[in-house]
């Protein structure tokens, strides 16, 4: 593949890199940090998380994954945090479950005096 891929998901190129003597080529999202391998052709020809654009292919360094930038990362952690604060929010506004009454939950039977047998 010589042509540049799209993240289906952000909109963006993607990196490219592969192995030195490998014909396999991955591509990674520098936002959202999804990858792609070109082993699977399927992907790009359903537009299944990537997809095959016209514009010139953006090789990245071969030999180390790409790294997104120092401001992508800090809206990960932003993403993060709010993720966290979100999840209490829910947790906070669902209804606490009330402990149902003994004799719905099944009480003990009660023993006998003699021999020592639940009734």
């Amino acid at each position: 593949m010589d042509r540049a891929v799209e993240c289906t998901h952000c909109g963006v190129a993607m990196t490219s890199w592969s192995a030195p003597g490998s014909s396999i080529r991955y591509y990674q999202c520098p936002f959202c940090a999804r990858t792609h391998s070109s082993l699977y052709g399927e992907v790009f020809r359903h537009r299944a998380g990537a997809r095959l654009i016209d514009a010139p292919a953006r090789p990245g360094d071969p030999t180390r994954l790409p790294n997104p930038s120092e401001e992508d990362a800090r809206w990960a952690a932003v993403k993060v945090h709010a993720a966290r604060w979100f999840a209490r929010l829910e947790a906070a506004e669902r209804p606490v479950p009330r402990p149902a009454p003994a004799a719905a939950q099944g009480a003990p039977a009660r023993v006998a005096a003699r021999g020592g047998r639940a009734r």
